[in-house]
């Protein structure tokens, strides 16, 4: 849902570089090819990084889920005994 939000800001903002990128104007072009061996490298380790964070993220998720409904469960089970 937050990603949704901070696409919909930037929206304007991608039309807006678009149009500019269709105007042709070479002096207004953003070039976001690597230049070096060492930048691409670097890209490529940020992006796996990114992909392992996301990861992480998502299992803390799951544990602390799995930890909210032993609660539950452990509540439901003394009140019931």
């Amino acid at each position: 849902m937050r990603q949704r939000a901070r696409d919909a800001r930037a929206e304007p903002l991608r039309r807006a570089i678009d149009g500019l990128r269709a105007a042709g104007d070479p002096a207004l072009a953003i070039d976001l090819a690597p230049k070096s061996a060492h930048e691409a490298l670097t890209r490529q380790m940020v992006s796996d990084l990114a992909a392992d964070l996301s990861e992480v993220k998502s299992r803390v998720n799951a544990m602390l889920w799995l930890v909210a409904g032993a609660v539950v469960v452990d509540v439901v089970i003394r009140l019931t005994a």
